[in-house]
């Protein structure tokens, strides 16, 4: 794809003017998809004497920049990503489909924006630090809930815990329909239509092999059920099946 391309062809560049201008250069925010293709495309390509690392502001981030520096040169992470907290009156009712529509109905592009993480009467948002002063200044309002926005040290936040419901299961083996079955609670077969169909994302970028293998930690979608991740592999049973721990994110 021409846009895969391009988002490999940015984080080469970016690369290659840290490397030049002995300086920090960040790419981003990337989705997890455009992280993993950019893991894969530098490797074995970045100078032995550079660091390149992914960071969204927290660990666990969804949406992530890519950050270049040469390894003697730390990453001042607070000047990179800029957090904001939203606050108002009765806003525990918005969704990060609010809160995301208000700040690119300002204008704001995705790429600028990092992960929204609503919190009762509040949200965290990760943005790059050149759109603080204007989200500041005209984020007033999400529909008809009066907001602010005000400016928090990286380390001042403490992002809750995703919700997960955990799935044991045994299966016959860790191949995408087997562990893609015992997730969605659907036959193997099923879970190999899904596949086949596009519509099953491994490690967030599709795969339509039924055979590949599910690594543990590996993160699994699948469109229609939701969100996995194979969290465990615990062993084999008496049966010679695998038995796994799946977290399906709620």
């Amino acid at each position: 794809m021409e846009s895969d391309k391009l988002v490999v062809k940015k984080a080469l560049d970016a690369i290659a003017i840290a490397e030049k201008q002995y300086s920090v250069k960040t790419f981003g925010f990337l989705d997890p998809r455009e992280r993993a293709l950019i893991e894969r495309e530098i490797r074995g390509k970045v100078p032995p004497d550079m660091i390149c690392e992914f960071f969204g502001g927290y660990d666990g981030a969804e949406r992530s920049m890519m950050i270049c520096r040469p390894e003697y040169l730390p990453a001042e992470y607070d000047e990179i990503i800029t957090a904001i907290e939203i606050s108002g009156r009765d806003i525990s009712g918005l969704n990060h489909r609010d809160y995301l529509g208000s700040l690119t109905g300002l204008g704001i592009k995705r790429e600028n924006i990092g992960d929204i993480v609503p919190d009762g009467e509040r949200c965290y948002v990760y943005i790059k630090p050149a759109m603080l002063t204007y989200v500041g200044e005209n984020l007033t309002k999400i529909g008809r809930r009066g907001v602010r926005a005000a400016r928090r040290n990286l380390s001042e936040i403490r992002i809750p815990e995703k919700p997960v419901k955990p799935i044991s299961a045994t299966v016959p083996s860790l191949r995408l329909d087997c562990i893609a079955a015992a997730a969605a609670g659907v036959s193997r077969s099923k879970a190999a239509e899904l596949i086949k169909s596009g519509r099953v994302k491994l490690n967030f970028e599709e795969e339509t092999s039924v055979s590949a293998v599910v690594s543990e930690g590996a993160t699994i979608s699948i469109r229609g059920s939701g969100r996995f991740r194979l969290s465990e592999v615990r062993g084999t049973t008496r049966k010679g099946r695998t038995a796994v721990i799946i977290d399906k994110y709620i």
